[in-house]
């Protein structure tokens, strides 16, 4: 009898601790960009140029592997240079790629490049905002 109390004790602490971690882990709002390939392998080319500092090497290579994946994802795909393509970004890491961006150095020439990708990450975030 006392066996089947304790076990039955495990099993409801072990129970209400699944659940509870499942209701305290909120779901990571994604952003869903739409960019210009080419746009992406600008992008890719100008993370490369930047210094970043030591605390920042994870997220750096968090911003590069999804814009590789998205590259990949436009190769699989046979995109052309000035197709779009849909991909899903985590905001965090939109939010880090942005920030690493603001310190890439381009030619004036790309500026029209730089201004239509981070547009299309404003566009995409105006989707997690509450509707009015």
């Amino acid at each position: 009898m006392k066996r089947n109390l304790f076990l039955l004790f495990i099993l409801i602490l072990v129970s209400g601790t699944s659940l509870f971690s499942q209701v305290q882990q909120p779901k990571v709002p994604s952003l869903k960009p739409v960019w210009y390939v080419e746009d992406l392998y600008f992008i890719y080319q100008a993370l490369d140029n930047i210094e970043i500092q030591g605390s920042e090497v994870e997220p750096f290579l968090d911003v590069k592997k999804n814009i590789q994946t998205a590259l990949q994802l436009s190769q699989t795909q046979k995109k052309q240079l000035s197709e779009t393509i849909q991909t899903e970004v985590p905001f965090q890491t939109a939010q880090n790629l942005v920030n690493f961006l603001g310190r890439a150095k381009f030619a004036g020439k790309n500026a029209e490049q730089y201004k239509r990708f981070i547009d299309a990450i404003i566009e995409a975030s105006k989707a997690l905002q509450p509707q009015k």
